[in-house]
């Protein structure tokens, strides 16, 4: 179940000014109050962005909230992957921790490589199996379940009678 965490635009609370967030800016990672999200939306660079609403975004499960498409170390955007680490870089990271790996590749190549693959639609079809195969365990384990409380209500009445017939005969 979501919380109802309320959460602030990001570039008003930077100015100490506290708006509730209205939407969510995936390529920024920031939250937008309507006025920002306005300019954020006309702006050259960012008009393109994918961005949803705060609600949608309380409503991710924990671990999509936390991908970032930032470097940890140096809180700039990645551009490159190392395909030696198979991790994705920043520009600063290449000067630091990749001065010697040789297969620098653009992330967006990469990515686009990833989301064209075939082995993705496979994925997704084996996914959507393995979605149908547990429904159908699920049902059967109800029924199984709802079966074996039947049977225990009517082990439970045959012994009721025979106590009771048994009551019965040792009366007369």
């Amino acid at each position: 179940m979501a919380s109802s965490v309320k959460h602030f635009c990001t570039i008003c609370n930077d100015d100490g000014i506290s708006n509730t967030a209205d939407t969510w800016c995936m390529e920024c990672e920031h939250f937008f109050c309507g006025n920002c999200e306005k300019t954020h939306s006309k702006s050259r660079l960012s008009k393109n962005h994918k961005t949803f609403s705060a609600e949608d975004y309380q409503k991710l499960p924990t671990f999509k909230k936390e991908i970032s498409s930032q470097c940890r170390d140096h809180k700039k955007k990645f551009e490159l992957y190392c395909s030696f680490h198979a991790c994705p870089c920043c520009v600063q990271c290449l000067t630091d921790k990749h001065k010697i790996c040789q297969d620098m590749k653009p992330l967006s190549d990469i990515v686009q490589q990833v989301k064209s693959s075939a082995s993705v639609q496979l994925f997704e079809k084996d996914l959507k199996d393995v979605k149908e195969n547990l429904d159908t365990a699920i049902k059967y384990l109800k029924t199984r379940i709802s079966t074996s409380t039947i049977n225990t209500q009517k082990t439970k009445s045959v012994g009721e009678i025979r106590y009771m017939r048994k009551s019965i005969n040792d009366y007369f």
